[in-house]
């Protein structure tokens, strides 16, 4: 972060301003007592298990520059250091967006990109960084940092000597979208899908619609949006916009596709055609709906003013981020594959589906944990993905989780294995004589912990190797 002073802090976020001197300089933000540096404004933010004003003392400590808190916090004031600014305002957390949103604004030459959808979000900024670093130094968000405080935090690593950021926006509340939106104000805005995703605000993927779409209303008049065309949601958002589309689609016509698609379980090859020039792609990664993410990331550049072989290149040496098909092989050539980020219902297929086209000929194993934030609806949403598995080809299905009890029941085979939780789901794998043609797809929610299963399958086979 570049360097600020006190008064424009102040100035953005509205705040009173208690004590201290408003002329001097800080040079960071932080919300974590215990990484603050010195010279740093701590926020205390109250989260979901925590509340920042329990820990101001230790970031004083640390060297803080400047406290800002909420007013119904004013016993300790009197107990401050004279040499601690002290700015008070309604809600932390909403100042530490109108901070965000004021300190972006200093950076009119950047170009921002922002990246929302129910799937393949992240993979899609990821193969955007790999892109834009072909040209010049390139900011992102990290891991989680995608949310009311990821992403402000993220935006206050903004330097002069960046020229593109791109910032993956999440949503679980109404109304999300829109205030990580006018934070950053893209100059791009990619939705990438509309699915299932949080149900428990959203009800249905016309409310998941509703709220991603708001994407494309903050994106500046001057800039431009993404939209999947082979998704049946965002294929009708041109009818009200006035921003310039570039359209992307793996199935329907757009401006830019892809054709002559060969999976295969290490990479993808394709063309990618845009207008009438077409380029042919190595992609490090498995199955079809990573294409889609590829053509988003594609479009995205394009309108950016990169060149098809710029694009290649971003795309042919960007890395899966952690969790995403990531892939081993034990010596005795059992795959196994985790991609146990997060699931929902559309992402369950999707990557069901990637592994059967990847490994055709292979003994297809699922290792399956709850989907979450489902809503009412999460049992249908389970049986239903079991019925969806009994149409395929697979070999066996191990589930875990409350909610999986459904999916089995829907699934109703032999070949099914339920556990109520962690220690029983590893005692079935366990017992698994698996061969050279045996894979294994490991997916669930984020906080079935299911990549700690997987570890440790992977464990078991090596040690029998010995």
């Amino acid at each position: 972060m570049e360097p600020f002073y006190i008064k424009d802090l102040m100035c953005a976020v509205g705040g009173k301003f208690i004590k201290g001197n408003p002329g001097l300089p800080a040079n960071g933000v932080s919300i974590d007592s215990r990484t603050i540096k010195k010279g740093e404004v701590y926020f205390a933010v109250r989260g979901a298990r925590y509340d920042g004003h329990d820990f101001i003392k230790e970031a004083i400590d640390k060297g803080a520059s400047a406290v800002v808190c909420s007013k119904d916090k004013i016993d300790f004031v009197k107990s401050f250091p004279d040499f601690v600014s002290i700015v008070k305002t309604n809600d932390t957390l909403i100042s530490l967006g109108e901070f965000a949103k004021s300190y972006r604004t200093k950076f009119k030459n950047i170009k921002i990109a922002g990246v929302t959808g129910s799937n393949g979000k992240t993979t899609t900024k990821e193969i955007l960084v790999s892109i834009f670093n072909r040209k010049g130094r390139t900011l992102s968000n990290e891991g989680n940092f995608n949310n009311r405080i990821g992403l402000p935090l993220s935006i206050f690593n903004l330097t002069s000597d960046i020229e593109y950021a791109v910032f993956e926006m999440g949503t679980s509340l109404r109304g999300e979208i829109k205030i990580l939106s006018d934070i950053s104000k893209p100059d791009a805005g990619i939705v990438t899908n509309v699915g299932f995703s949080h149900l428990e605000t959203f009800v249905s993927p016309e409310g998941v619609f509703e709220e991603k779409k708001v994407l494309f209303d903050n994106v500046k008049e001057t800039g431009f949006i993404v939209i999947n065309n082979d998704d049946e949601f965002l294929r009708t958002v041109p009818r009200s916009v006035s921003r310039k589309i570039i359209a992307f689609a793996l199935d329907t016509a757009a401006d830019v596709c892809a054709k002559n698609i060969k999976l295969s379980p290490d990479k993808i090859d394709f063309e990618i055609f845009y207008k009438k020039t077409s380029v042919k792609v190595e992609m490090p990664a498995k199955g079809r709906f990573n294409v889609s993410n590829a053509l988003a990331a594609a479009a995205c550049a394009i309108g950016f003013g990169f060149s098809l072989d710029e694009i290649k290149c971003g795309i042919e040496n960007f890395m899966l981020p952690k969790m995403r098909m990531k892939t081993l092989t034990t010596g005795t050539n059992v795959v196994l594959i985790n991609d146990a980020y997060n699931a929902n219902p559309s992402s369950m297929r999707k990557a069901i589906q990637a592994v059967l086209q990847s490994y055709d000929g292979k003994k297809i194993n699922l290792v399956l944990g709850d989907m979450l934030e489902l809503g009412n609806k999460s049992a249908d949403y389970h049986f239903e993905l079991g019925k969806f598995i009994k149409a395929q080809n697979i070999s066996s299905v191990y589930l875990l989780g409350e909610m999986s009890f459904y999916t089995k029941e829907a699934l109703n085979s032999k070949n099914v294995f339920y556990s109520k939780n962690s220690g029983a789901l590893l005692a079935q794998l366990r017992q698994i004589h698996a061969d050279d043609d045996c894979v294994f797809l490991f997916k669930a929610s984020r906080s079935m912990k299911l990549e700690k299963i997987y570890a440790e399958f992977y464990n078991v086979l090596e040690q029998r190797n010995k």
